[in-house]
């Protein structure tokens, strides 16, 4: 059973990290959205459920990100070779890159709201500082931001996922279900 990446595709751990941190950051995502609507009626149980998932999540998303920037991706076969390969890449890169902006961002939000991060009623986390309204405001911005980045990335990924498996069939969709091949070397 092949566990690491190739040069031609992925490891058990790249498809692992791949499909359970996509349930989890699409479930923080919608839970996130929902915030608003709750707050305004008076509620923060949708954000403590956001918070508690994403805190529990938080060393196996960290270690998603870190995991595919140190790996890198697989070279482009020779059909995927150009534009959209690197629009693919980079796209990831980015998604990445929010997910780690909204990791550093989340907590340091409550935090600079005077607030302790609550994980599903079992436990808090105190914040390292007081409240600081200006800094809350900055990093929500980020958070924001992230979340968009997300979102779009998200689309612009799928869309790929569709070109490769309706249009070019070239077997780029399997990669991400099946692991290289224990022949393949990086």
């Amino acid at each position: 059973m092949r566990t690491r990446d190739t040069s031609t595709g992925y490891g058990w751990i790249s498809i692992a990290l791949h499909w359970l941190t996509a349930i989890l950051i699409l479930t923080i995502w919608f839970i996130g959205s929902s915030i608003q609507s709750d707050l305004a009626v008076g509620s923060t149980s949708t954000l403590r459920l956001h918070t508690s998932i994403a805190i529990s999540a938080y060393v196996l998303l960290w270690i998603r990100v870190v995991w595919r920037f140190k790996q890198g991706h697989p070279k482009a076969m020779p059909e995927q070779r150009g534009v959209f390969y690197e629009i693919g890449k980079y796209t990831h890169y980015a998604i990445l890159a929010a997910v780690a902006g909204m990791l550093i961002s989340g907590p340091l939000m409550v935090w600079s709201r005077g607030e302790v991060i609550h994980v599903f009623e079992w436990f808090t986390i105190p914040g390292p500082y007081g409240a600081n309204m200006d800094l809350y405001l900055f990093l929500h911005g980020i958070h924001v931001w992230g979340s968009r980045i997300i979102i779009v990335g998200t689309a612009l990924h799928l869309g790929g996922v569709y070109k490769h498996a309706a249009f070019n069939q070239d077997g780029t969709f399997g990669k991400m279900l099946v692991a290289a091949r224990e022949t393949d070397t990086r």
